[in-house]
C-alpha cells in the first residue's frame, strides 16, 4: 500500500503538540483521543455531555485542543456558552448544597481534593488563576472527567480573588473522579490535577490520608480466602497462554485463550482503567501458589486475581492515581507506583496487605526539590531489586527487597520526563525513555550507574519495547514523529531512524517472528487504523496493514502468542471493539476475537517467565 501524504502539520509542530500533552492525565487524553502519559491505555471519546444546572462563562471542549494561551493566543478560544443545559434531560435531584472555591496556580490546584456527600448540588467557584513560574502563559483550564464531563472551563490569568467563572451540578455518581488543567502551562503542568471524591453513603467526608500506613492497611481488603479458591484450574489452558486484556471503559479485564483465540471470562470491578498487569513468578509451574495476576488501576487499586477460576482475591487501595505494578522474583512482594500521592507502596504478595511506603521525593535534573510520580516499575533480573522510574524526578531508583526495610540502594540520574522502558536480552541494562529530552537513557543495573544517553528522532515511547538480539538491536516508536528509532545494545549508538506512516506508541518482536510489529496512533487521521511490520535485517518497513477493513478506527498494541505464531492487535476505537489476530510473518488476518469492551493493553502469562 502506498504511504499517505504528510499532514500539513510539520514534524516539529507534531512533536510539540505531543509534548504539550505528555503530562495530561486520563480523561483529558480521552477527549483528545490519545493516551495521557502515552502509555498502555487508550481512551474513547466521551459519549456525551451531562446536564449542568447552571454555568457562567465558557464551557467548551475545544479549549482542550488549543493548548495554553500566551498573549498572542487570547482570541483563539471558543465563544462563550452561558447557562448550558440539555433540552432532553432533567437535572438530577439534590439533597443538599455546597460551594467550593478553587484556585489554579502554576502548577497546582488549590484545593487538590474536593470531598462531598452524594446527591449534593455542588457549586465550584473559580477564583485565582496565576502563573508564578512562567509568565509566558496566561491561561489554565478546568476539566472534570466522566461521568460528569464538565469543561474544559477557561481560567484566564487572574491574581485577585474575584470570581472568574463557576459551575453547578449534582454529584449523583459516587467514586473518585479526576479533574485537571487541559492546557499546557509549562514544565510542571503534569502536577495540575486533583480529585472530586463523592463519598459513598455512610462514609465520612473527612479526607483519606494515603500517606499514613495505618490508613493504607485499613483500606486493604481480602475478597476471597485462599482456602476458598479452586485448587485446580477450571479450564484446560496452560496459564502461560492466558492473555489478560484491559477493557478500558468497563473497569474489567478480559481473559483470552490464545490457543483457541476466544474470550474465556470477564472479571468485573477491578478498578477503573487498568494500566498494567504482572504475573506471579511461579505461574509457569501451573500450581496453586503461582496462579495469579496482579493489576494496577489508574484509580490506585492493586488487585490480585486468581487464574484458576478468575476470582478477585484481594485489593490494596493505596492512592487516587497510579500507573504501574511489579512482582518480586521470589514471589513475596508486590510494589505499586503512584501519581497521587507521590509514593511507592510494597504489599505482601499473598494477602496484598501494605507493608512499606516509600515517598518519591527527590531533586530533579534542574535542581528543583519535588515529589515525583512513578512512571515505571520492574523486578531487576537476578538482582533482588525493584526498579522504579521517577517521572518528574528524572531518576531511576533501585530498591532492595531482600532487606527487611526495603532500602533505596541507588538513585541514578537520567533525563527529563521519564516514561517506560525495557531490559536488554541478558537482563543487565534497562533502557528508559526521557521524553522531554528525546533520548533513551541506559542504566547498568549490575554496576548501578548511567552508561549512555542515545538521542532519538522524536519523543520516545517504547512501551514493552522490541529487541533483535541477532544484531544487538533495540527499537522504539516515537510519539509525535513518524519514525522508529533503532540503536545498538553493545555500542549504545543510534543505528538508524526508520521512516514510517505515523507516530506510534507500541512496538514488539518475538524471537520466533521474522518481523518487528508496531502501531500508528496520535496522527488524528485515518492512519491511526494502520499497523506495520519492519524487517529487522534491512531496517525497512516491509508491510502496512489497514485495519479499518475490519472495523477499526484505531488499532493498537501488538502482542505475540507464547509460541510467536500469532500477533494480537487491539481495536480500541471503531465499529467493532475486538482483537485482531494476524500471522506475524505474512500479515494475514487469522481471526477476530469479538464481544470485548474497548480492549487496550494485553499481557500474556508467559511474561512470568521473565521473573
Amino acid at each position: 500500500m502506498s504511504r499517505s501524504e504528510s499532514p500539513a502539520e510539520s514534524i516539529a509542530e507534531q512533536e510539540e503538540r505531543i509534548k504539550r500533552h505528555l503530562s495530561a492525565s486520563r480523561e483529558i487524553a480521552e477527549r483528545l483521543e490519545f493516551d495521557d502519559q502515552l502509555s498502555f491505555e487508550m481512551g474513547l471519546p466521551s459519549p456525551g455531555r451531562r446536564t449542568f444546572i447552571k454555568t457562567s462563562g465558557v464551557v467548551a471542549a475545544s479549549a482542550a485542543l488549543a493548548g495554553c494561551a500566551g498573549d498572542d493566543d487570547d482570541d483563539d478560544g471558543p465563544e462563550s456558552t452561558d447557562d448550558e443545559e440539555s433540552p432532553d434531560e432533567e437535572p438530577p435531584a439534590a439533597e443538599r448544597s455546597e460551594t467550593v472555591q478553587l484556585a489554579a496556580k502554576q502548577y497546582e490546584f488549590q484545593p487538590q481534593e474536593i470531598r462531598v456527600p452524594p446527591n449534593t448540588e455542588l457549586t465550584i467557584e473559580f477564583t485565582q488563576s496565576t502563573f508564578e513560574e512562567n509568565e509566558e502563559f496566561t491561561m489554565h483550564t478546568f476539566y472534570l472527567e466522566d461521568p460528569y464531563d464538565i469543561g474544559p472551563i477557561e481560567l484566564p490569568e487572574n491574581t485577585n480573588d474575584e470570581l472568574i467563572d463557576s459551575v453547578t451540578f449534582v454529584t449523583d455518581e459516587e467514586g473518585t473522579f479526576d479533574f485537571e488543567c487541559s492546557a499546557y502551562c509549562g514544565d510542571g503542568h503534569a502536577q495540575m490535577n486533583g480529585q472530586l471524591y463523592v463519598v459513598p453513603e455512610g462514609e465520612s467526608v473527612d479526607e483519606v490520608d494515603f500517606t499514613d500506613m495505618g490508613t493504607l492497611k485499613e483500606r486493604h481488603e481480602i475478597l476471597k480466602e485462599e482456602r476458598e479458591l479452586a485448587q485446580e484450574p477450571q479450564h484446560d489452558l496452560d496459564l502461560r497462554d492466558i492473555m489478560v486484556v484491559t477493557e478500558r471503559n468497563n473497569a474489567s479485564v478480559a481473559m483470552i485463550d490464545t490457543v483457541n483465540d476466544r474470550l474465556m471470562e470477564r472479571v468485573e470491578n477491578v478498578g477503573k482503567a487498568i494500566h498494567v498487569h504482572d504475573f506471579h513468578p511461579e505461574l509457569p509451574e501451573q500450581t496453586r501458589e503461582g496462579a495469579y495476576v496482579y493489576t494496577q488501576s489508574r484509580q490506585g487499586e492493586m488487585y490480585k486475581i486468581d487464574l484458576f477460576d478468575f476470582e478477585r482475591v484481594a485489593v490494596a487501595d493505596a492512592g487516587t492515581d497510579a500507573r504501574d505494578i511489579a512482582v518480586s522474583r521470589d514471589g513475596n512482594y508486590v510494589i505499586g507506583g503512584f501519581y497521587n500521592p507521590n509514593h511507592l507502596v510494597i504489599c505482601d504478595a499473598e494477602t496484598m496487605e501494605p507493608i512499606k511506603r516509600i515517598p518519591t521525593h527527590t531533586v530533579n535534573p534542574d535542581g528543583e526539590s519535588l515529589g515525583s510520580r512513578v512512571c515505571s516499575l520492574y523486578d531487576v533480573p537476578e538482582e533482588g531489586l525493584f526498579l522504579a522510574g521517577l517521572k518528574e524526578g528524572g531518576e531511576v531508583w533501585l530498591i532492595d527487597y531482600t532487606q527487611e526495610d526495603f532500602p533505596v540502594v541507588a538513585t541514578i540520574e537520567c533525563g527529563r520526563t521519564l516514561h517506560d522502558g525495557f531490559f536488554t536480552a541478558d537482563g543487565r541494562y534497562f533502557m528508559i525513555a526521557s521524553q522531554t529530552d528525546n533520548q533513551m537513557d541506559i542504566i547498568d543495573t549490575h554496576e548501578r550507574r548511567h552508561v549512555a544517553a542515545i538521542p532519538m528522532d522524536g519523543v520516545p515511547h517504547p512501551g514493552p519495547g522490541a529487541l533483535y538480539p541477532d544484531e544487538d538491536l533495540a527499537f522504539t516508536t516515537h510519539a509525535g514523529s513518524p519514525s522508529v528509532g533503532v540503536w545498538n545494545t553493545e555500542t549504545w549508538e543510534a543505528e538508524k531512524t526508520i521512516d514510517v506512516r505515523g507516530s506510534g506508541l507500541f512496538i514488539r518482536k518475538h524471537e520466533h517472528s521474522d518481523y518487528v510489529w508496531a502501531d500508528v496512533i496520535l496522527t488524528d487521521s485515518e492512519d491511526d487504523a494502520y499497523v506495520y511490520t519492519i524487517d529487522p535485517d534491512t531496517l525497512e518497513v516491509d508491510q502496512e496493514i489497514d485495519c479499518s477493513q475490519w472495523g477499526a478506527a484505531a488499532a493498537i498494541h501488538p502482542e505475540f502468542s507464547r509460541d510467536g505464531e500469532k500477533v494480537y492487535i487491539s481495536v480500541w476505537k471503531g465499529e467493532n471493539e475486538s482483537i485482531l489476530v494476524f500471522d506475524p510473518n505474512t500479515g494475514e488476518l487469522l481471526t477476530q476475537i469479538e464481544d470485548l469492551l474497548a480492549p487496550t493493553g494485553k499481557f500474556l502469562g508467559v511474561r512470568a517467565e521473565g521473573h
